[in-house]
């Protein structure tokens, strides 16, 4: 019989290990892309379909995420999923055309898509009141993990192969299976989360919603980044594949310090919620506007501010729980959100890449970026009313 804290000590292992996973088939693709068209034909409306692979697969697996849980419970799920994510990267690792490099990455992603869903729950049943701090926590590892992934693909595949390089996650995943397993006794059925509160769906909410947009805006600069960032720098800003590679290096390591400090500031002080909002608008719109106007010279500036656009993501995380009164109302705020959030997503990485088709360059896609970041404005002024999930539903 496991006690409290050693129940908690599996948790946060689990939370920790599955957190650092949560990224890596995300970003550690397309710095190595150049080393996988070598070896497969790879054009740039299969490149675009690699890109759009994250933010759909995230989307599929909001959907999906509520009912394994309902049925099996948080903790055996994930164990569902780490065997997915695991499965995905050998598959990459191991493709012989582009298809089976498009469904590889896609069973990870779905993977790691029902890991986003469902770690909130994990951080409310474990740690009710430790909200802010192990959010904080897991979303600078998942943070990490992106930056981590992205920083070592090419030098990985200098030396051993862009194969290995991407294989090699599949080790960093399988650590999650032995912690995870002494925490299934825990995995009860979930409570239904379709409807929470006064039996309404959950877009009735109008803070529910904003949460979903605050995470589209993001979705969108993030996704659209990992997909087309080096690209746009080799082709529009002039920088080499190498300074393509680590500049999204850089753009993904702007995370690191957002994730440490915005889920407890947005706990420890809620009105600093709406500033986070502002901080993120204004960051991303000098980001897309830099790589339009500024001097190409500053590339590394626009892209660090580019970086601080998704300030919102960890906020919007750390909402789920701030702003629902139940856990199955985070359940139900965090598969709903992360679905809107990650089909919008999908939908730009593919409008950017036919923006990039049918024009010849990445101004339209830019612009695109842009237009994006106005989403923040409507969300600021809902995000100042203070208004709780539950509370919106019943009334």
């Amino acid at each position: 019989m496991k006690t409290q804290n050693q129940s908690r000590f599996l948790a946060i292992t689990t939370i920790a290990l599955l957190a650092i996973n949560l990224r890596t088939a995300v970003s550690s693709i397309s710095p190595v892309v150049s080393y996988i068209q070598q070896d497969i034909s790879l054009p740039i409306v299969t490149i675009g379909l690699l890109g759009i692979a994250a933010p759909l697969s995230f989307a599929i697996a909001s959907s999906l995420s509520y009912r394994p849980a309902r049925l099996l419970g948080v903790e055996k799920t994930l164990m569902l999923t780490v065997l997915m994510i695991i499965l995905g990267h050998l598959l990459r690792a191991f493709s012989w055309d582009s298809t089976a490099l498009f469904f590889g990455s896609l069973l990870s992603l779905l993977g790691m898509g029902i890991g986003n869903v469902l770690l909130p729950v994990m951080v409310r049943k474990y740690f009710p009141n430790r909200v802010g701090l192990v959010s904080s926590f897991y979303l600078t590892l998942t943070a990490l993990s992106a930056t981590m992934a992205s920083f070592v693909a090419v030098p990985i595949s200098e030396v051993a192969g862009w194969r290995f390089s991407l294989g090699q996650w599949a080790i960093l995943a399988f650590l999650t299976i032995a912690p995870l397993s002494f925490l299934l006794g825990n995995s009860k059925p979930e409570i239904k989360a379709e409807k929470v509160a006064g039996d309404k769906a959950i877009w009735r909410s109008p803070t529910a919603v904003s949460i979903a947009f605050m995470q589209s805006v993001t979705s969108i600069i993030g996704y659209v980044s990992f997909a087309w960032l080096p690209l746009i720098l080799v082709e529009h800003q002039g920088v080499s594949v190498i300074e393509g590679g680590l500049l999204l290096s850089l753009f993904a390591l702007i995370g690191l310090p957002i994730s440490l400090i915005m889920p407890i500031l947005s706990t420890r002080y809620p009105k600093s919620q709406s500033l986070i909002v502002w901080f993120s608008f204004a960051t991303g719109v000098i980001g897309t506007l830099g790589f339009l106007f500024g001097d190409s010279s500053l590339t590394w500036l626009w892209v660090i501010a580019l970086g601080f656009g998704p300030s919102m993501f960890p906020l919007a995380l750390t909402l789920f729980n701030l702003r629902s009164r139940e856990r199955s109302t985070v359940l139900a705020v965090s598969a709903f959100g992360q679905g809107v959030s990650y089909t919008t997503a999908s939908l730009a990485v593919f409008l950017v890449g036919v923006l990039r088709e049918v024009t010849g360059g990445w101004d339209a896609g830019l612009w695109l970026l842009f237009g994006s970041c106005l989403m923040a404005i409507p969300v600021a002024l809902q995000i100042r009313k203070g208004q709780m999930i539950d509370d919106e539903l019943v009334r």
